[in-house]
């Protein structure tokens, strides 16, 4: 049987960024695409205001689709709204098998990024054009990029509300994160902090690429999720 994951976008991206992984990920896993409010699908739905929100929206998909065994992955933004889901999860008596977190440091660490929420959109839109997954289209593109950038703002205050600790509650379930090893938004050394959130097992590996290292290297990082879902939990190797 294939492993259910569910797949949560980066701040300003929707479903469709990790299209290219369903072929890739077939033999073994099949992907579900979230798609938040206000693009894709949902376009011209209001956007989420809280992390809360949005959780408790995927909370609400996942008990529609009846589903018990599954994994949540988080990418950039998409990690924090898979932790909180998690805990909204929690509290209804539903546990993903793992969560898989990528590109991003954990709640208590944010604070380094609190500079983005204070940007105007076209200085938002210049900052993660330099993150390397902005379409030269988009930027070139009155339209696209109008609706790109209410997307990206939207996304950066609900992102910057969001307050967790650690030290408050943790979750009983094993946590895998992995980083880009020229990532500055979220470096090794902040990504190994996951573990703080977790009572069970936890793991990291670190990949060659930036902010976006998942997409560039998506093979790899497949194999070592593929390694992870299918050994209880451990993967190939810690690399630091």
């Amino acid at each position: 049987m294939k492993e259910k994951i569910y797949c949560l976008p980066y701040a300003g991206g929707s479903a469709n960024v990790f299209f290219d992984w369903i072929k890739e990920y077939e033999e073994f896993a099949e992907l579900n695409l979230v798609e938040y409010a206000g693009r894709g699908r949902r376009f011209g739905e209001d956007y989420f205001k809280t992390i809360e929100e949005a959780s408790a929206d995927l909370c609400a998909q996942i008990k529609e689709n009846g589903d018990k065994d599954f994994i949540l992955f988080g990418y950039s933004m998409g990690c924090i709204i898979a932790l909180e889901t998690a805990f909204q999860l929690k509290k209804i008596g539903i546990k993903p098998k793992a969560i898989i977190v990528a590109a991003t440091r954990p709640p208590h660490l944010m604070y380094r990024d609190k500079i983005l929420d204070t940007m105007t959109k076209d200085e938002l839109m210049e900052e993660t054009a330099s993150w390397g997954q902005m379409d030269d289209e988009i930027m070139k593109n009155e339209e696209l990029y109008e609706i790109v950038s209410d997307i990206m703002y939207a996304d950066v205050q609900m992102f910057s509300k969001y307050k967790r600790d650690y030290q408050d509650e943790k979750i009983d379930i094993p946590i895998f994160a992995m980083s880009g090893n020229d990532d500055f938004e979220a470096p090794a050394e902040d990504m190994k902090e996951w573990s703080l959130y977790t009572e069970n097992s936890f793991e990291f590996c670190s990949f060659s690429g930036g902010h976006f290292f998942a997409f560039d290297n998506c093979r790899k990082v497949k194999e070592q999720v593929k390694f992870f879902v299918e050994n209880n939990y451990k993967i190939k190797e810690l690399n630091t």
